[in-house]
């Protein structure tokens, strides 16, 4: 009979490491699936959420659909790791489906440590309060002695063309 043992070796630590390598094939790795954040279930991600630390103004509440709130939590530890900088702040608006561009004070002759930023929502409306949660969620991913001095939103729509043709006995009319 051969001997199907990792290590064929018969010490002590040999026989310690062939058991206990033999106990990780029999253990139940379901409560590790939650953390593949594309197949687990829309109800476990504000529990996600909450465990990486990006609900409420750190990007949650602008989140608009489940795609972004999956990227953002699978985001999550690259920005927090980078908190404090301006590529902090580009990833999270890139996560959230932002474009978004960043100008820092020596770009535009601005007083120092104060930037700006242009944010194009694509198909998406806004009002008083996401610019609010923009302004909230910015603060919480800036470099504290950074100033924001202006956020522009500009708001892009596609929408299909509708073509009416109207023939009329003399000239066809295109509206």
């Amino acid at each position: 009979m051969a001997d199907n043992r990792l290590i064929p070796i018969k010490d002590e630590s040999s026989l310690a490491f062939n058991e206990l390598f033999d106990r990780l094939g029999t253990l139940d790795l379901t409560p590790l699936i939650i953390y593949i954040v594309d197949n687990v279930e829309a109800s476990a991600l504000p529990h996600l959420a909450e465990q990486f630390h990006v609900t409420g103004n750190e990007g949650w509440l602008l989140a608009g659909s489940k795609l972004e709130q999956r990227q953002l939590i699978k985001e999550s530890i690259k920005i927090h790791k980078i908190k404090g900088t301006k590529a902090a702040v580009k990833n999270v608006l890139q996560a959230l489906n932002l474009n978004g561009t960043i100008q820092e004070w020596f770009e535009y002759s601005g007083d120092p440590y104060h930037f700006r930023i242009l944010i194009t929502l694509n198909d998406r409306a806004y009002d008083a309060g996401t610019f609010d949660l923009l302004k909230k969620m910015i603060d919480e991913y800036k470099n504290v002695r950074s100033v924001l001095e202006e956020i522009n939103i500009e708001s892009q729509f596609t929408c299909s063309p509708y073509w009416l043709t109207y023939l009329d006995a003399e000239n066809e009319v295109i509206i």
